[in-house]
C-alpha cells in the first residue's frame, strides 16, 4: 500500500528547482524537472508516487492540466478533507489555500512533511523548497489522498497565526498604518485603490498584485516578506 512519506520523498527530490506562477508541467512525464506550480507540482507527485490522479483537468496525465481550485474541488468530492491542523502533522497529507479564501484570487497547494513544514513550489524566488511554520499561513482545508496509509499524527498542531500580518478581517483594518501601506503600494506601480485607511478587498487585491510582481508567495497579506519590500 502508498503511504504518505512516499509523496513527500519524491517530491523532495525536485527541491530547488524552479518555479514560475501558471506553468504548464507534463504530469506524465516522471522525469519532470521544473518550471513548476504549485498545484501542478502535488499533482505531478501524487501521481507519480501514488498512482492517482487529483485536481486534474480533463483527467488525462497527458494533456491535463491542474489548479488549485480543482484540488479543492476533489479533497471536499472525494473524500478525505480534513482539519488544517491534523494535516500539518501528518507527513505527506495535503495543505489547501482556496482561490477567493483570505481576499486573495490565487490559491496555493503543498504537501506537510508532518513535522509543521512543507515541501512545495512556493514561489519564483525561491522555487521549490520547504518552508518552515505552515501553522502560521492561511490554509483553507487539509487533503489525505484516498488509498493512502498515513502513519497516524499525534496531537494536531495548533493553528498560531501571527498578530502582527495585515490582512483581510471583519470588520476591516483601519488606521494610519493602512494608510502608509497603501501609499508604498502606489510607489510600487500598484493601484490599492482610495486612499482611505482601510484594508479592503481592494488593497488585499493590491497587496497580491505586488507579490506577484516581486516573487515571493501570493497570499495577499503583509507579512515580513512583503513588509521588506514595501519598506513599511
Amino acid at each position: 500500500m502508498f503511504e504518505g512519506k512516499d509523496v513527500v520523498d519524491l517530491a523532495m527530490t525536485r527541491e530547488h528547482q524552479k518555479y514560475v506562477l501558471g506553468a504548464k508541467v507534463h504530469i506524465a512525464n516522471p522525469d519532470w524537472s521544473g518550471p513548476w506550480d504549485c498545484a501542478e507540482f502535488v499533482s505531478w507527485a501524487c501521481y507519480h508516487a501514488y498512482k492517482t490522479v487529483i485536481a486534474v483537468r480533463p483527467p488525462d496525465v497527458r494533456v491535463g492540466e491542474s489548479y488549485s481550485g480543482w484540488w479543492y474541488e476533489d479533497a471536499t468530492r472525494r473524500g478525505g478533507a480534513t482539519d488544517v491542523g491534523k494535516a500539518i502533522a501528518t507527513m505527506g497529507a495535503i495543505l489547501i489555500r482556496k482561490p477567493g479564501d483570505f481576499g486573495v484570487k490565487i490559491g496555493h497547494v503543498a504537501i506537510s512533511r508532518g513535522d509543521n513544514s512543507t515541501i512545495e513550489a512556493h514561489s519564483s524566488n525561491i522555487g521549490v523548497a520547504v518552508i518552515d511554520n505552515a501553522n502560521t499561513r492561511k490554509w483553507s482545508c487539509g487533503f489525505l489522498v484516498p488509498g493512502v496509509k498515513y502513519t497516524d499524527a499525534s496531537t494536531p498542531v495548533r493553528i498560531s497565526l501571527p498578530r502582527n500580518i495585515i490582512q483581510l478581517t471583519s470588520p476591516y483594518l483601519r488606521g494610519p498604518k493602512i494608510i502608509a501601506l497603501q501609499n508604498a503600494l502606489l510607489a510600487k506601480g500598484v493601484n490599492p485603490g482610495p486612499i482611505d485607511g482601510v484594508f479592503g478587498p481592494s488593497t488585499a487585491a493590491a497587496v497580491a498584485a505586488l507579490q506577484a510582481q516581486e516573487g515571493i508567495v501570493v497570499d495577499g497579506m503583509v507579512g515580513p516578506q512583503t513588509r521588506k519590500y514595501l519598506a513599511v
